[in-house]
């Protein structure tokens, strides 16, 4: 067992095993001397990936932006994957890592099972960084990666705008606005669900989302539809712009949809056709980026498709 005892500004750690000696040590911080008293404690090979996965958990993952989705995936990976976090923290390596990967496909779509792979590098990113385990590898860097599908290619055709919002006006008042709201702007769903009025101002017709996807605030321009369809919102026109949530926002959706038979359409494609839209009216890369809110030019491209018939008239 280990007692981890404060002095000063020290921590200072002692670890009982039995048949050995006391062992202590002395560290500038907490989080040190429990790493240290989870390696000199864990049996065999050491600190295991458990260890790890749950010091994430417990020290870093409730800082972090996306930490509820972090904390998830390891504790999903602690229950249903025990032989894997069983394993020594310095022995897995990228057959291990290779051998979850091709079962795991068989569960989730290769983007999410990518975004798994990141949780593991970051845990392994701040072990080997803080957390003073002996740790010298990240056996995620350079470990092949399951390929992302094609990008959708899903685009409004003539009149779907008006089906999908006349059903909507039927179903609910506030999901017509959303949709328009996102054909305009290109904003998320979450961005759309989490707008709020005082961070509208239609003199600049401008709307300030706070905090995005990506980790920054992001100032998005309005149309002059996108200011139109936000009177239809019901007053008070004070805090949530939208009082459906964005669970609530996305059912709604698939209600309409299924209404006017675009079942193949999902919100998202909305932001997609948006940002094809903004390049078929002129806008450059850079401009575009600015409205999205992308980091990634790369991944611009993808969002992006351009109707051919359209740049076919541009060629005269």
């Amino acid at each position: 067992m280990a007692t981890i005892v404060q002095r000063g500004t020290s921590w200072q750690v002692k670890v009982r095993v039995t048949g050995q000696p006391v062992r202590s040590k002395t560290f500038g911080t907490r989080e040190e001397a429990e790493a240290w008293a989870v390696a000199e404690t864990a049996p065999g090979s050491g600190v295991t990936v458990a260890d790890l996965f749950k010091m994430y958990v417990k020290r870093v993952a409730p800082s972090r932006r996306n930490g509820d989705w972090e904390r998830r995936v390891l504790q999903r990976l602690l229950r249903a994957e025990p032989k894997l976090c069983s394993l020594g923290a310095a022995s897995l390596g990228k057959h291990h890592l290779a051998t979850w990967r091709d079962r795991r496909l068989h569960e989730v779509a290769p983007a999410s099972l990518r975004r798994e792979l990141d949780v593991i590098s970051a845990v392994y990113v701040v072990a080997i960084a803080e957390w003073n385990v002996g740790l010298t590898e990240n056996p995620v860097h350079g470990f092949r990666r399951p390929a992302l599908p094609l990008p959708r290619e899903v685009r409004l055709t003539e009149g779907d705008d008006g089906k999908l919002i006349a059903a909507a006006i039927d179903f609910n008042r506030e999901i017509a606005p959303a949709i328009i709201l996102a054909i305009e702007t290109g904003m998320r769903q979450g961005e759309i669900a989490s707008l709020r009025w005082e961070n509208i101002d239609t003199e600049a017709r401008t709307a300030l989302l706070p905090m995005t996807k990506n980790g920054t605030r992001r100032r998005v321009p309005l149309s002059s539809k996108a200011l139109e369809v936000l009177t239809w919102c019901p007053p008070p026109h004070r805090g949530r712009v939208f009082k459906l949530t964005q669970h609530a926002m996305k059912y709604a959706f698939r209600q309409v949809r299924a209404q006017c038979g675009l079942e193949g359409i999902r919100f998202h494609d909305l932001r997609h056709e948006a940002i094809s839209r903004f390049f078929e009216k002129g806008l450059n890369v850079m401009e575009v980026a600015a409205i999205s809110g992308h980091k990634n030019l790369k991944m611009l491209q993808r969002y992006t498709h351009l109707d051919a018939s359209k740049l076919a008239a541009k060629l005269g």
